[in-house]
């Protein structure tokens, strides 16, 4: 009910020097303010003389605009307009005098006159009769024996008083904002996993596989502020969107393990476990950021950026703590031996923008066709493949996709049995271009005849004008992989 006061100025200036025995209730109040009960204790001895929906059903909870005009009439009190209250307040409240009693009834018998004991929920202990207020939260707790402030209450204890946010329709975006933040809220970790353990319902699907306290004040629009992945979260889509909710407007936090040493090269290894959980604040999007060329698995299962995600973790590309200005002039060996590492942040045009300036714009390196001749151009040492090329992956892993390898031991259907005698001269083609023999074969291969130690032909490895005594003092290691341990001295 809304009061709006209209006493005459005559009026108002006697009863003030009356000692204001008359004065109105209303006079002062806008209408917005309650309907002040205590001065109307006397009156109304029973409060469902003007609430009579509370015990009737069919009949209006609010009072009849016309039955107060009856007193505030201007003769007996002074005239009021009224407005006649249709609508309940803005609320999530799920409660109706008429189905409380009823199942409280139900529960105990013996409540069956609460609703005729109006104090016992709308005043605080010890105050009078009519100073009523909204139900005393405390008062609501006590009776259904949850224990604990109102906000931190177990997670399902929400549903028993309130509505999900998204079906309290009546409250506006200001209401939601001034709802009270639970302590669980401020606790450490809870933003990294906690908020996710707190919400998730073991076993429960659709609405019913979130908690009802997050339900309760929250909608999908917050888990969109950071959640990646909230269209593929069966928790998270249990919630629907509401714009009257707000987003998530702090800092997407950063899990430790992001600062831990080494987690810049292990990353990759724990993404592609079926545990990860990349997919929560990354995009594809946000991890091509650094990764250049075709993406790797794991970022491929990412999901895209578009409408209905969240932007995702937005990084920034730096080189790793390894690249320094001595790995600057020594970082060709390393490209070498592996060349996946570097694939993963460097394409072609990267390293020909200080290699080759003048072909940096170019797609290819080398000329057209060059794939048809490469094979008398690397025998000839045209040029050095080692420079770009790791001989043991890239040449092999090629030729092995186009059919051009051994498929038998040496003189069994081999890739060279195409030229007889070839094995009688490989050993001077070995020397002049090692780097295609490296293309198929591993050390193993050549220890199969050339090795002093564990069977074979026992042909010498050694060339002509061979220097076995600088070569072991060099790098005692390579003679080991023929002769073991017992690495013949010339000198005896």
């Amino acid at each position: 009910m809304k009061l709006t006061g209209k006493l005459a100025p005559a009026l108002v200036a006697g009863v003030l020097i009356a000692g204001a025995v008359l004065a109105s209730p209303y006079a002062a109040r806008t209408s917005d303010e309650r309907f002040p009960h205590e001065k109307h204790a006397r009156l109304f001895p029973l409060c469902t003389s003007c609430h009579a929906g509370v015990l009737e059903a069919g009949q209006p909870i609010w009072p009849d605009a016309t039955a107060c005009q009856a007193c505030h009439n201007g003769t007996v009190k002074p005239a009021l307009a009224i407005e006649q209250r249709t609508t309940a307040g803005r609320s999530n409240l799920r409660f109706t005098h008429i189905d409380h009693q009823r199942a409280a009834t139900r529960k105990n018998p013996a409540d069956s006159a609460m609703m005729r004991n109006c104090v016992g929920c709308h005043t605080r202990s010890g105050e009078q009769r009519m100073a009523v207020r909204h139900a005393v939260v405390r008062r609501c707790l006590d009776c259904h024996g949850l224990q604990g402030s109102h906000v931190d209450l177990p997670r399902q204890e929400c549903a028993t008083c309130h509505f999900r946010l998204t079906d309290a329709r009546t409250l506006t975006r200001a209401d939601i904002a001034r709802f009270p933040r639970p302590k669980s809220h401020d606790a450490p970790g809870f933003q990294l996993g906690g908020h996710g353990k707190e919400a998730r319902i073991a076993g429960g699907s659709g609405p019913a596989a979130i908690a009802a306290s997050c339900a309760t004040c929250h909608a999908r629009n917050l888990c969109l502020g950071c959640h990646v992945n909230a269209a593929e979260s069966p928790v998270i889509r249990a919630l629907a969107v509401d714009d009257r909710a707000p987003m998530f407007a702090g800092n997407q936090p950063v899990p430790p393990s992001h600062s831990e040493p080494g987690f810049l090269r292990a990353h990759g290894r724990l993404a592609e476990r079926s545990t990860a959980t990349c997919s929560t604040c990354h995009t594809q999007e946000s991890c091509m950021t650094c990764h250049a060329g075709g993406p790797p698995r794991a970022i491929a299962v990412l999901p895209a950026a578009g409408p209905g995600r969240a932007a995702g973790a937005r990084l920034q590309r730096k080189p790793p703590p390894s690249h320094t200005a001595e790995f600057r002039e020594g970082h060709g060996p390393e490209a070498n031996r592996r060349p996946r590492t570097c694939e993963a942040c460097h394409t072609r045009p990267t390293c020909m923008q200080c290699h080759r300036t003048e072909l940096a714009t170019e797609s290819h390196y080398h000329p057209r066709n060059f794939v048809t001749r490469h094979p008398s151009s690397a025998y000839s040492r045209e040029a050095n493949c080692s420079d770009c090329h790791n001989p043991a992956q890239f040449c092999q892993s090629c030729h092995q996709q186009s059919g051009l390898v051994a498929t038998a031991r040496l003189g069994r259907m081999g890739y060279h049995d195409a030229f007889r005698g070839f094995s009688l001269g490989h050993g001077q083609a070995a020397r002049q271009s090692l780097e295609s023999c490296a293309s198929c074969h591993a050390e193993r291969d050549c220890t199969a005849c050339h090795s002093a130690t564990g069977g074979g032909f026992r042909f010498s490895p050694h060339g002509p004008g061979f220097n076995a005594e600088r070569t072991r003092s060099k790098n005692p290691s390579v003679c080991v992989a023929c002769h073991g341990t017992a690495i013949p001295d010339r000198r005896q």
